[in-house]
This record gives structure tokens, sequence and C-alpha cells, in this order.
């Protein structure tokens, strides 16, 4: 009798786990990228929903204007249209790989084929993006 009681009670044991457990979302085993949150996704769309553009001048009086387009499979292109003080003007346009450089999402390499350029200490948000690129500070508005 009292083997009986002992499995009854562990058979009601297994059925209320089984019911309570089966209420929670399954999540699900699986590789996640970064810092284990979804970060990277809304990084990654952020930086991907629009055109990039800045403009300045520097201390020689040459006017620069440039375009910067992220797109989702890691690729972009970098626009750059330059004019200088007496009219000469100049353009080109750059496609480039890039990657996220650290788990914060707050640093991007470029990647030129011949050579790397780094967008560090990036703050998203506001229809801005403002970082370091190459060492030089840059803010970028959404287009």
């Amino acid at each position: 009798m009292k083997t009986i009681k002992r499995k009854f009670y562990y058979i009601a044991a297994v059925l209320s786990l089984i019911f309570t457990l089966s209420s929670c979302e399954y999540v699900g085993l699986g590789i996640e990228i970064g810092n284990g949150t979804n970060s990277y996704h809304e990084s990654t769309d952020y930086l991907c929903s629009r055109i990039w553009t800045d403009e300045w001048t520097d201390e020689y009086g040459v006017y620069y204007y440039q375009e910067i387009c992220f797109y989702p499979n890691n690729t972009g292109v970098d626009y750059l249209y330059s004019q200088d003080r007496y009219g000469n003007r100049q353009e080109s346009s750059l496609n480039f790989g890039w990657d996220w450089w650290d788990s914060n999402y707050t640093s991007i390499r470029l990647n030129y084929g011949n050579r790397y350029s780094y967008m560090e200490n990036i703050a998203m948000g506001g229809n801005q993006l403002n970082c370091l690129l190459d060492g030089y500070p840059a803010y970028f508005i959404g287009k």
C-alpha cells in the first residue's frame, strides 16, 4: 500500500510539472549573436534603415558631402563629393563590406578591399549616427 501511494505521488508530481511547464513559452536552443540580446538585430535594422549623410568644410575651404548606405547583407556604398574654393569637383563611390567590431554594437569595421576604416563610439538614435570615423568626429543624419 505504501508503494502504491508513493507511485501515485510521483505520477501526480510529474503530471503537475508537465502541465505547469507546458504553459511556458518555448525559446529553443540556438546560437545567439553578440551579447545575447536583440541588440544585434535592432542595431543592424536601424543602421540599414536609411542613407546616412554628412557634410563639412575642412581647414583649406574644401566642401565635402558624404553618403554612407549600409545593407543587411553586410555590404554598403560610400559616396563622397568634394569641391574646393576654385570650383574643382571630385566624386567617388566605393563599395565596402562591414561588420560589427564589438559585441556592444558601438564599433563598425568597413572593409574597402585594400584598406580598413573604423567607425567607433557609435551613438544611434533620433535619425542621427554620431561616431569617430577613423579617429575624426562625424555626425551623420538619416536621409
